[in-house]
């Protein structure tokens, strides 16, 4: 019987540790870390594209937008390719002092986005804007 239970109780701990780290494999599209001082951002429409330059609080508002957003890792064939999908828009992040190099958020349609980052393709179930004014020319 001790045999029995002991056995039990180790599948028991086998199957736990299995599920919590099932759970922990998440992907992750990109971080903004607090070490992050600088990020330069692209933002394309069209043929049209301006560049600037947050940092301070907006950086606490980019790294607050990005944590909320909801996401889901596609896998290599299943993320769109902009050669052939039309897109509404694009920003691009470059982050200067943490330990994620950058990412992109493509703007395909209303419902309809995704985030780039190091060749991996995230579908955004929560689309918004990020919350960063265009600078006007």
């Amino acid at each position: 019987m001790k045999r029995f239970t002991a056995f039990a109780l180790v599948m028991v701990s086998v199957f736990l540790l299995i599920g919590c780290g099932y759970n922990s494999q998440k992907a992750v599209a990109a971080v903004i870390s607090e070490k992050v001082t600088k990020i330069d951002i692209t933002h394309r429409n069209g043929a049209d594209a301006r560049t600037w330059s947050v940092e301070g609080d907006e950086i606490a508002l980019l790294r607050e937008w990005l944590g909320k957003i909801d996401y889901k890792h596609l896998a290599e064939t299943e993320g769109p390719s902009l050669e052939k999908h039309a897109y509404i828009g694009m920003y691009t992040f470059v982050l200067t002092g943490g330990e994620w190099p950058g990412f992109s958020y493509v703007i395909v349609g209303p419902d309809d986005c995704y985030i780039q980052s190091e060749g991996n393709w995230f579908s955004v179930t929560n689309p918004t804007d990020p919350p960063v004014p265009i600078p006007v020319e």
